[in-house]
């Protein structure tokens, strides 16, 4: 049995967040011991109670700084990772780290849906599989323990010593990515899985400009791993593959030759294939109808945001934080 666990959240900014996850924290039904570990980037230090907690001043250092420093100051070996924007029920801990029985598992990543009232916009979010693959990752494991190597620490554990023998988060990953590339690392000596009953529900963005942001955050990202020189085979094709903006440019670049047409067939099967691919939802009682409907909204959004974001840094420009 797991008998000793960390758990590190990282924060800004968001204290009301913070405090109804610490409540549900309090709540946990685990058996063995846990340390919460709060490390907050902040210019006015406030402790919340029952917590270890690690103030550092605001310079923009990144996720991939505060959650290293989270690192330091973990006591236990087992390592457990959430977001500050998350609820948990109070099986959740226990629920997480049971795979860690296994000496032979070296991270789990839990489920990820959004609260019931979320809008539509939201859920569509979650059913497109962000973050950390969303609803439709969880209803397509079918309560299964499934083999991974995609962890996202919005919900997530790790064996402290396969995170340091990986290098812990690669500081070079300032605006996002450090998460999937320490899960790379640690995948090459050890098992990872996705357990869909350790549930999270995850606060949706539940707009468009907030998801706009959040996705040209996410190109910039995808771009600076790509420049540091960590990134996996083929990631670079991968980048230019998924671009919708190139798509469409080379569709617009067409049309003198073969009219508008190339460019109206992609645009009915990107929304066609969209639809199909999520059609059961529909009849899913939990998801709202609406939300099926705006999914290529939100998609298009997100689509072009990352290309937005990648564009903003790929011809030679460093990678700021844009604050």
């Amino acid at each position: 049995m797991v008998d000793a666990v960390s758990i590190l959240v990282i924060t800004r900014d968001r204290r009301e967040m913070l405090n109804r996850l610490l409540g549900d924290l309090y709540q946990q039904k685990f058996k063995g011991e846990f340390e919460i570990v709060v490390v907050e980037e902040t210019d006015d230090p406030v402790p919340p109670p029952g917590v270890r907690y690690v103030p550092h001043p605001v310079r923009n250092r990144g996720i991939a700084y505060a959650r290293n420093l989270s690192l330091k100051h973990a006591d236990h070996g087992l390592l457990v990772f959430v977001d500050d924007d998350c609820r948990v029920h109070p099986d959740w801990l226990s629920k997480l780290v049971a795979p860690f029985e296994d000496q032979t598992v070296l991270g789990v990543q839990g489920g990820v849906t959004v609260p019931e009232d979320t809008n539509a916009i939201g859920w569509a979010e979650t059913l497109l599989g962000f973050p950390g693959g969303g609803f439709t990752r969880v209803v397509q494991s079918h309560g299964e323990m499934q083999e991974t190597r995609e962890v996202s620490t919005l919900n997530a554990a790790y064996r402290k010593e396969a995170v340091i023998t990986a290098g812990g988060f690669s500081d070079m990953a300032r605006f996002g990515g450090e998460d999937f590339l320490l899960a790379k690392e640690v995948a090459k000596k050890g098992k990872l899985y996705f357990i869909p009953d350790a549930e999270v529900r995850h606060e949706a963005r539940g707009n468009l400009a907030s998801i706009w942001q959040w996705f040209v955050r996410r190109g910039r990202a995808e771009v600076g791993i790509l420049k540091a020189n960590l990134a996996p085979p083929g990631y670079g094709r991968f980048l230019l593959g998924s671009s919708l903006l190139l798509k469409l440019f080379v569709l617009l670049a067409l049309t003198p030759w073969l009219g508008p047409w190339p460019l109206l067939l992609f645009v009915l099967f990107y929304v066609g294939r969209l639809w199909y691919r999520f059609r059961w939802f529909f009849s899913y009682d939990r998801v709202p109808a609406a939300a099926v409907w705006v999914l290529p909204v939100v998609k298009v959004c997100m689509d072009l945001a990352s290309d937005a974001g990648r564009i903003s840094v790929w011809p030679g420009r460093g990678v700021s934080d844009g604050k």
